[in-house]
């Protein structure tokens, strides 16, 4: 390979990483997520950012910095909590590419000045190169398994980019073992280091060393007389321990390379006369430049934003930060989730999501609106009305239907405070003019909101569609046995405060049963009662007939999201 085409391929490959790396880093500290920070300066962030380092370097909270470093970025133990064979895949991945990085890739500019000696082919570094590959290998593999396995409707479509990403890494270890395997069957490779060590590449005067390699190092000489004599063998070795055992470990020690070398060697004749190590060295290692130039503009960046998210959580959490602390971590945010799902898989409104099929009700679906929102990419007409407002509608839902459990911050293997990242975008989705469902829907008396949905003519599909979303609600037998005992009523505290002006209700839940009695649902979702119910389920609990009104109020409330924002949008002037 031409020297000076490695070297500007190379130094191409670093200079398109680092303006990448530059131009992702800087977003931390141009993107602003929630009202409280929109007023905060570059050089605010700036200032913070300096200050919470020196802080960090001279305090004991260098300490706590250490110590998520060793725990949550070497070991990942929140995502050992959370999923473990994800941790299993994941350790492997990252610690075979940490470990080849230097070993293998920086192998003459690290390892040589660290160990004397040091040879590709000489154990322990032939067998470790072949381990560490293994390692990826297996953990992309689980990560492929994981994900194929893990498929759910509402999942986060992963862009083009990934993907390509996951094949071109999938690429360079298939031409890595390639590569190495050809080297290990290549006749013309012998040659090679015999001409340079040996001094000569005759075939007669090389005949002991060649039979010593082909039976021990499984070079595949077509020309090579068989079987092989004990005599010549012996022969073979002297020559191999004058010339090269100093430099070549058995071949074997290869442990993936040399089977695959074993199943070319019927080829190695023809893949020397077509140059395969050369064009193999050329695929591997511009696969390798293409995968490091394309780095910050894929999702896997967060192999660089995660760590460092998890050694500031390590400094201190977010809460603890000042506003532009709290900017600049709420950006890095973005970059740092790494989709894995995880918080999808523990949302308690999980079930709601796929009831209303609005995928913005999960954690990973809110958490792209949010950046979408805050670079301006979610609203960009400014309208309600047009293809970019109904989807701004269904983001807002999501964010406001949110329960606040908790859960998804908890489980979250990147450390990420997902509830600080949901109320700050919920204040962006009330400046947007998106505000909480409970406030445009309270905006008008619940008749008001009866009579649009009565003056609409739906076809029996979308009839059909409530039904799905709300099966509760549109099944008689659900609420038929409401005998209005106003058990429910008498222990709700919504009602117990209601006589605070403030907090009045229109109606109670024995009325809301007693509309759907009477066929009169339209009239209950605009009500004050169903945005007002606390979920408490002291009512589902104490109903002597075992209704579920708790239940069937949530499922109201979701319903009248998607009715009245049908309405509402009708309504929103283009």
């Amino acid at each position: 390979m031409s020297r000076a085409l490695l070297q500007t391929a190379l130094y191409a490959s670093l200079l398109l990483c680092a303006l990448g790396l530059l131009w992702r880093i800087s977003t931390w500290y141009r993107v602003r997520i929630g009202p409280d920070v929109q007023a905060v300066k570059l050089w605010q962030r700036l200032h913070a950012l300096v200050r919470g380092v020196s802080g960090a370097l001279f305090s004991r909270q260098m300490l706590h910095v250490l110590a998520a470093f060793f725990h949550d970025v070497l070991l990942q133990r929140r995502l050992y909590r959370s999923d473990k064979s994800r941790w299993l895949a994941h350790l492997l991945i990252f610690a075979g590419f940490m470990l080849l990085l230097p070993m293998h890739a920086l192998g003459p500019v690290v390892t040589a000045r660290l160990f004397p000696g040091y040879e590709s082919t000489l154990n322990p570094y032939l067998l470790l190169r072949n381990l560490f590959g293994a390692m990826l290998v297996v953990g992309l593999a689980m990560f492929l398994i994981g994900v194929w396995r893990r498929r759910a409707r509402l999942a986060p479509t992963r862009p083009p980019m990934a993907w390509a990403f996951v094949a071109l890494l999938g690429w360079v270890l298939v031409t890595g073992f390639l590569l190495e395997a050809d080297k290990i069957a290549s006749p013309q490779a012998f040659y090679s280091m015999a001409r340079r060590y040996h001094g000569s590449t005759d075939a007669v005067e090389l005949e002991p060393l060649r039979a010593f390699w082909a039976s021990e190092y499984g070079v595949a000489f077509d020309d090579l007389k068989q079987p092989l004599t004990p005599g010549v063998l012996r022969k073979g070795r002297e020559m191999h321990d004058e010339d090269c055992a100093a430099c070549h470990a058995s071949a074997a020690s290869a442990f993936v390379s040399y089977p695959i070398a074993q199943a070319l060697a019927p080829l190695a004749g023809i893949l020397d006369k077509a140059h395969a190590s050369a064009w193999l060295l050329y695929l591997h290692v511009f696969a390798c430049f293409i995968g490091l130039a394309m780095l910050p503009f894929t999702r896997f960046l967060h192999a660089v934003a995660a760590p460092v998210s998890l050694l500031v959580n390590g400094a201190a959490p977010i809460r603890q930060l000042s506003t532009a602390g709290r900017a600049t971590q709420r950006a890095l945010a973005l970059d740092a989730c790494v989709q894995c799902g995880i918080c999808d898989t523990h949302c308690s409104v999980a079930p709601l999501a796929r009831h209303l099929d609005n995928p913005y009700l999960l954690p990973s679906h809110k958490l792209i609106a949010t950046g979408a929102l805050a670079r301006a990419r979610l609203l960009q007409s400014g309208r309600l009305s047009d293809d970019a407002g109904v989807e701004a509608l269904r983001v807002a839902q999501g964010a406001f239907l949110c329960t606040d459990c908790g859960r998804c911050t908890s489980e979250c293997p990147a450390g990420l405070d997902l509830e600080d990242l949901w109320q700050a975008g919920r204040g962006d989705l009330a400046a947007a003019g998106l505000p909480a469902p409970a406030q445009w829907v309270q905006a008008r008396p619940a008749l008001a909101w009866s009579e649009s949905l009565h003056a609409e003519a739906r076809p029996q599909s979308d009839l059909d569609a409530d039904a799905a979303t709300a099966p509760l609600s549109s099944n008689r037998s659900s609420f038929s046995r409401c005998v209005q005992c106003q058990t429910c009523t008498n222990v709700c505290p919504v009602v117990a405060h209601s006589t605070d002006p403030s907090c009045g209700v229109d109606l109670t839940p024995q009325n809301v049963m007693n509309l759907l009695r009477l066929g009169l649902r339209e009239l209950t979702l605009g009500s004050t009662m169903v945005w007002a119910c606390a979920s408490c389920y002291q009512c589902q609990e104490h109903c002597p007939q075992g209704v579920r009104v708790a239940d069937i109020m949530l499922e109201l409330r979701a319903l009248a999201v998607q009715r009245l924002g049908a309405v509402r949008n009708a309504r929103t002037p283009s």
